[in-house]
């Protein structure tokens, strides 16, 4: 796909409305931009973006509005909790039966329509927040697009197959393309980090395009101060993909079914087979594996380790987790102990010691 030809006026419009701070006058000056440039098969991606943030930026005023008033209304927009949000998209009665089998409710499908599904699943002592969130047909274009929102604001994405045909993961697929959300990647090709100043600095080059040619098309959004950090194979494409929003979601395929097995591999490499032999702490283990997690157990001196883990990035060292725990933990920090898998003897560490999954830590402070 070739970079969308826009406009001077329209990328000038752009450049407005990304450092405009209120609300109202984003939105005003988002919708200046969308009218601003020609609509054809090229801009369907970026139209579908910039829409969806119109959007967005409609429900928090509206939201505003509505505290103001006193009022209350059922709320579509799901709080981050301290917990991993898990979004479970596929036909409407495949989401359902697969929420209601991992949460172990008996939710009717009917009940999605209306209000957010919410439940909890648990496996290796680790709880993670299930929200329905179907892509089907049947459903109207307005409820898809809520469900969409629940799934951009998720940790991950659980895609379900079950007799849908093979062609049902291709449209999940490009559901989530034409709202910009890469579901399909380890890594997002692009990143741009806006600065203050410091000019355009790279981390990374393209195979496809030169430091000129980025820094060019940057130039053109009056971007002129942001840290690009890009990876060989990304192009211009992917460069304004980033600069309209793009975002990566992790996903596993759920396969309910045995078959075409390659080839859904081809379409999602994560996929797993769920039958009766995956228990829930093996169906964890890969929820966590993919999502670039670990589980830290902490403990006080003299005290067993507490029940419920830290879950952290991978790469995760001993001052993150006494940083999590509390602020003078980390500020007083002098040494922690560390006990891994089968080991009986902690381990003195220091504070840049990088942890494993399931490694328990005692943090000693001043």
């Amino acid at each position: 796909m070739m970079v969308t030809n826009l406009p001077e006026k329209a990328k000038a419009k752009w450049a407005e409305a990304t450092v405009a701070r209120d609300p109202a006058k984003k939105l005003q000056l988002l919708k200046e931009f969308y009218s601003s440039f020609p609509k054809h098969k090229g801009t369907e991606k970026l139209e579908m973006s910039i829409k969806r943030q119109m959007a967005s930026l409609e429900e928090e005023l509206e939201r505003i509005k509505t505290r103001r008033k006193g009022s209350s209304r059922l709320e579509w927009a799901i709080k981050k909790g301290e917990i991993t949000q898990l979004a479970i998209v596929g036909t409407l009665h495949t989401s359902i039966s697969f929420f209601n089998l991992l949460a172990r409710s008996d939710i009717k499908s009917h009940e999605a329509l209306i209000r957010p599904i919410l439940g909890v699943f648990e496996g290796l002592d680790v709880q993670f927040q299930l929200i329905v969130a179907p892509f089907d047909r049947g459903i109207s274009e307005e409820k898809l697009e809520r469900f969409m929102n629940l799934s951009r604001n998720a940790d991950g994405i659980l895609i379900v197959l079950g007799h849908e045909p093979l062609d049902y993961v291709k449209d999940v697929i490009n559901w989530f393309e034409l709202h910009n959300i890469d579901i399909r990647s380890d890594y997002p090709k692009v990143e741009i980090i806006s600065t203050p100043s410091g000019g355009i600095r790279m981390v990374g080059s393209s195979d496809f395009c030169s430091k000129k040619d980025i820094v060019d098309f940057l130039s053109s959004y009056k971007i002129r101060d942001a840290i690009i950090k890009i990876t060989r194979d990304s192009n211009l494409d992917d460069v304004e993909s980033a600069l309209f929003g793009r975002i990566l979601k992790k996903a596993i395929l759920i396969s309910l079914r045995r078959d075409q097995i390659d080839e859904l591999k081809s379409l999602i490499p994560n996929v797993i087979v769920f039958d009766s032999s995956i228990n829930k702490d093996v169906f964890a283990s890969y929820i966590l594996e993919r999502l670039g997690l670990i589980r830290i157990y902490t403990k006080g001196i003299g005290e067993e380790p507490e029940r419920r883990p830290l879950i952290m990035k991978k790469g995760a060292k001993a001052i993150d987790i006494a940083e999590n725990v509390h602020k003078d933990l980390a500020i007083f920090f002098q040494y922690a102990k560390v006990w891994r898998k089968d080991e009986l003897d902690g381990v003195r560490v220091g504070k840049s010691f990088e942890l494993k999954d399931g490694d328990v830590i005692e943090i000693r402070a001043l």
